[in-house]
């Protein structure tokens, strides 16, 4: 240490005599140096290229290209100048006599070189070790979606994005490599510009987005810890660049509509009266029913003569509509070598389907950099958005939706009466009670606006050669007011108008901080080492409070809020987590093709016990570029060659903010006589739960072939979950029906490959983008071997098991109609089946059909995924086609368990008149009899309810026209059409084969309970660059 001490000493001695040569050597370099300028090119579309790096070779003198692709700068005689940009080769030309100097680019193999958002920093695609897909800008520009999902959909192998649900701002599902949980969540994390977010990630505005990167396996999320065994999605918002200002102006306007495949084939009014004509008559026969109004056992009068009927009110179509859709936006750039700002302005509004739904959203996002010195860098990002929900909750009684309520109702009962006036119920005698749908979609108010606020504040501080500090403040903010009022003429199922009416109104806001402070090194070893470390700190703490308000007792319909009511109940409460990490990465290569990257991450976290607290994630992986070796055939048909592999660990923390603890509740007693009021214990903590921790294990390869145009990723990978967190029933006697506990593990492989041509490159320019996945599970072991699932009679559609796949269909297996008398004496039976009623399998053989007789009816999760894109250009058109699909999965339609009934409650599907009336008229043998108390098992889930999942769908087709403008102010004007949701192919009877439900509870999957559909969209578009 001493000789160092002294030798620095010494060498600040000579620090005088440095300055003198540098200003010497300074001043001579400004004497012989010219100005020279240019323009540079791209060599494949001789377009001009912004943001090009132009620096003098071996010193720091350098600037970048503008807008237009020209450049100043000055230079000696005889110096270097390079050029350099990402997605094209380097160049380097000498500075003669000549002082204008054009530079033309060859593009190099993008996918390698360019630069991908990894956690905490971004790495060259070449030198990614891990499993990660980048999403470009490019990809998606052209692509109008109203939330970010369609920009992903069917882009990345591995990534599972369903829409569920067609209603505005529903939002989609996101799944990276299948379910890694049970039941706490399988959604990814979403990081936006380094920021991990806690709010809703549908708030997120689509055009704000430049990219996004895909981190699949654990080499790549390690270094988020405890949220990443579900993978992370990075997203980059759009950031200026140095050297140009833009001005860019976007907009589409579009309608959606609900396509004729998928629509129930429902019976008309003519059809309706027939059946239920017949259903009385059978009931007449076999049940000796008396007509209460008539006292006789006769026909009712609304079903006598079905001839007068035509085809009566379409409820499916009557509910539904033609909806506009519409998106404006403008984006404000610049850039210089010390300031870069990037501004958005966006106003979205997407009208339902349904009627009197919709939502609209105002977005702004102002991304801003400065770099005072070449040492220090400060920046802020804010994002405001505002958004407003009018009637897009779901469902009426929380449980049925509105359009299933309309599938069902009377064909007979009209919409609106000739006068204008609603008719209050829509349902004809003897149905179950039902309000008229359409009345209901007219004077519902169901109004919630949403204010969320993402910013952040961050120094990068040079403090020596290559080691740098990051300090960021991120913040994430929301705000929800949700205000509802049903007026007398209000229903729901089982209670049509009038009603009492009744307001509620909430709200919730929730704070979240997030702190991290980060050191980075690089550091070069005798040329051939690279080393680059990470070491980090960081905090975050959320907060949040929800208070409810619900009001009965109205006088009228004149106020529509809770001050009205004459009694009033609220709640409030408060809930909160916190989790302090530490983590380091070391990134190594030698000679630039063996590579090594080591990572860990250790979390602590409220949500756990105290001895439970924290969790260590590791990770390590390491990649041999094998077409850097000598040994490997040097050939433009085969030009690079990747093997890569990596092992790590990840955790899953999300059990609920308390579920380390007992809860109190509030509980009335009777003390003296009179009631009072109290606290007790009303759920049970778990001080031993622990982290749900996945162990994963990836093997992949990366080549290009054929000069560059083809390249083809591969990755295997293989994870083992275990102490899966799961809410499980616990012994009556104990006081408490569930706790919270590590019940299991379960495991998971795949396959994933991704291939992108350049199949055209003249006039015509074609390329194109497939992946395809395969993956499946197994679970391993449960808490004491007990099936999770199954064991209820009604409502209870899947089971897991140890042996099986998780959230498997269950149910019995339909074997028709005991068609006679002799065929039902010989057959097993349960307790209330008579001829003609519905026949299930005896698969136990015991002789009678009950509960014991349930098995697995099929597999919710997709086997194989795929996705394409084909991207054309000729001239000045281009065209983009983008599809997607799976196969391997069931659906169970629970729904038909209402457009299926034979309780002569509901409308129902066409084909129920082929059932069973007697021997004589035995219908198709697949459907039985209407006799009153035989339908149930007919009710309950069964094989006849479960189809294929399997689909292509045609996603989007784009096709647009650009003009470039020579003017002054004018870069460029396109104007396409696009279609969204252009067709599904399908044999899947319902809507959506994409449905599911039950969302991100993975033990309730594939079910189809009727939603909201999703519509087709067309549109037509404008982009404006200046």
């Amino acid at each position: 240490m001493g000789r160092k001490f002294l030798h620095y000493c010494t060498a600040g001695r000579h620090v005088l005599v440095l300055l003198l040569l540098v200003v010497f050597h300074s001043s001579a370099f400004a004497q012989e140096s010219i100005k020279i300028s240019g323009k540079v090119t791209s060599a494949e579309d001789q377009g001009v290229l912004p943001g090009v790096s132009v620096k003098v070779k071996g010193t720091s003198t350098g600037t970048v290209t503008d807008a237009k692709g020209t450049y100043t700068i000055a230079a000696a005689k005889g110096s270097t100048l390079v050029f350099s940009y990402v997605g094209f080769n380097v160049l380097e030309l000498t500075v003669g006599q000549n002082t204008v100097m054009n530079a033309v680019l060859q593009s190099s193999s993008a996918a390698l070189q360019e630069v991908v958002v990894v956690s905490y920093g971004s790495k060259k695609q070449r030198d990614i070790t891990g499993a990660v897909t980048k999403v470009n800008a490019a990809d998606l520009q052209n692509l109008p979606a109203a939330e970010i999902g369609q920009k992903l959909t069917g882009r990345v192998p591995g990534l599972q994005v369903n829409q569920a649900s067609g209603r505005p701002g529903q939002g989609m599902t996101f799944r990276i490599r299948g379910a890694s949980s049970l039941g706490s969540g399988n959604q990814p994390l979403f990081v936006v510009d380094g920021q991990p977010i806690t709010g809703d990630v549908n708030l997120l505005n689509p055009d704000d987005i430049e990219s996004f990167s895909v981190l699949k396996d654990a080499a790549a999320t390690a270094l988020y810890g405890s949220r990443a065994a579900n993978g992370v999605i990075m997203i980059t918002t759009k950031q200026a660049k140095a050297g140009a200002t833009t001005v860019a102006f976007n907009m589409y306007y579009g309608t959606q509509k609900v396509l004729q495949r998928g629509r129930p084939d429902l019976m008309n009014a003519r059809e309706f009266a027939t059946f239920m004509k017949g259903y009385y008559e059978d009931r007449i026969k076999y049940e000796n029913w008396v007509n209460p109004v008539t006292k006789l056992p006769e026909v009712p009068a609304d079903y006598k003569n079905p001839d007068q009927y035509g085809e009566g009110t379409d409820w499916y179509n009557t509910l539904l509509r033609t909806a506009p859709i519409q998106n404006y936006s403008l984006n404000i750039s610049t850039g210089t070598e010390k300031v870069l700002s990037s501004n958005s302005l966006t106003f979205f509004q997407q009208d339902g389907v349904l009627y009197n739904t919709g939502m609209k959203r105002f977005s702004f996002r102002s991304n801003n950099e400065y770099k005072p010195g070449s040492k220090v860098k400060f920046g802020f990002n804010v994002a405001p958005t505002y958004q407003i929900d009018n009637n897009t909750r779901g469902a009426l009684d929380g449980n049925r939706q509105i359009l299933v309520g309309g599938e069902i109702s009377s064909p007979l009962i009209p919409a609106v009466n000739p006068d204008g006036s609603f008719p209050s119920r829509a349902s004809s005698y003897g149905m179950y009670a039902l309000p008229n749908f359409y009345q209901q979609l007219q004077i519902m108010s169901v109004k919630q606006n949403t204010l969320r606020m993402l910013a952040n504040g961050f120094a990068d501080i040079e403090i020596l050669k290559d080691l740098h500090f990051r300090t960021t403040i991120n913040t994430d903010l929301g705000s929800t007011d949700y205000n509802s009022f049903n007026p007398s003429t209000y229903g729901i199922f089982g209670s049509p108008p009038p009603n009492n009416p009744s307001a509620a109104h909430s709200s919730t806001n929730y704070v979240s901080w997030l702190s991290e402070n980060l050191l980075t090194y690089k550091y070069k070893l005798k040329e051939n080492h690279n080393f680059d470390f990470l070491a980090g700190y960081s905090a975050q703490k959320y907060t949040r409070n929800y208070r409810n308000i619900t009001g009965t007792g109205f006088p009228n319909d004149a106020i529509p809020w809770t001050s009205g009511a004459s009694t009033t109940t609220g709640v409030t409460n408060m809930n909160a987590w916190d989790i302090a990490s530490m983590f380091g990465r070391i990134n190594y290569d030698y000679k630039g093709k063996y590579l090594l990257s080591a990572n860990i991450r250790r979390d602590g976290s409220s949500r756990f016990g105290k001895n439970k607290k924290y969790g260590t994630f590791p990770s390590v992986s390491a990649g041999w570029i094998l077409s850097e070796e000598s040994f490997f055939p040097k050939s433009d048909n085969f030009s690079f060659f990747k093997i890569r592999g990596g092992y790590g660990l990840t955790g899953n923390n999300n059990i609920g903010d308390y579920t380390q603890i007992s809860l109190l509740g509030q509980t009335n007693y009777v003390f003296s006589g009179s009631l009072s009021q109290g606290l007790s214990i009303n759920s049970l903590g778990n001080t031993d739960l622990t982290w749900e921790t996945s162990k994963q294990t990836d093997i992949g390869l990366e080549a290009t072939f054929f000069k560059n145009r083809v390249t083809v990723t591969y990755d295997y990978y293989k994870k083992r979950t275990n102490g899966m967190l799961y809410q499980i029933n616990i012994p009556f006697a104990s006081g408490y029906s569930s706790i919270k506990y590590n019940v299991g593990e379960f495991a998971m492989w795949g396959h994933e490959f991704q291939i992108n041509t350049t199949n055209l490159t003249g006039a015509l320019k074609w390329n194109t983008g497939l992946n395809l996945s395969f993956n499946d599970n197994k679970v391993l072991s449960l808490q004491d071997g007990t099936p999770i699932g199954g064991t209820n009679k009604y409502n209870d559609y899947n089971r897991t098991a140890v042996g099986r796949r998780i959230g498997e269909l269950w149910g019995y297996v339909f074997d028709g109609v005991y068609m006679n008398q002799a065929e039902f004496d010989s057959q097993p039976k349960e307790a209330t089946s008579t001829v003609g009623s519905a026949r299930m399998k005896d698969l136990n053989g015991d002789g009678k059909i009950d509960g014991n007789d349930k098995t697995y009816l099929g597999n919710p999760n997709p086997r194989f995924q795929f996705g394409m894109t084909n991207d054309f250009r000729y001239k000045k058109f281009d065209l983009s086609i983008a599809i997607s699909g799976q196969t391997g999965n069931k659906i169970m339609n629970t729904n038909l368990q209402n457009l299926q009934n034979l309780d002569g409650i509901f409308n129902i599907e066409k084909n129920m008149m082929n059932r069973w009336r007697s021997p004589e008229n035995p219908g198709n043998g697949q459907v039985p009899r209407t006799l009153s108390n035989t339908t149930e098992l007919y009710r309950l889930a069964n094989s006849n309810w479960v189809f294929s999942g399997d689909y292509l769908a045609i996603r989007n087709i784009s096709l647009g026209y650009t003009i470039d403008m020579k003017q002054k102010y004018f870069k460029s004007l396109r104007v396409y059409t696009s279609v969204n949701q252009a067709y599904v192919f399908t044999k899947y009877p319902g809507q959506n084969p994409e449905v599911n439900d039950t969302r991100d509870n993975q033990t309730t999957a594939g079910q189809d309970n009727g939603s909201y559909p999703v519509p087709r969209t067309i549109s037509f578009g404008l982009n404006v660059n200046f």
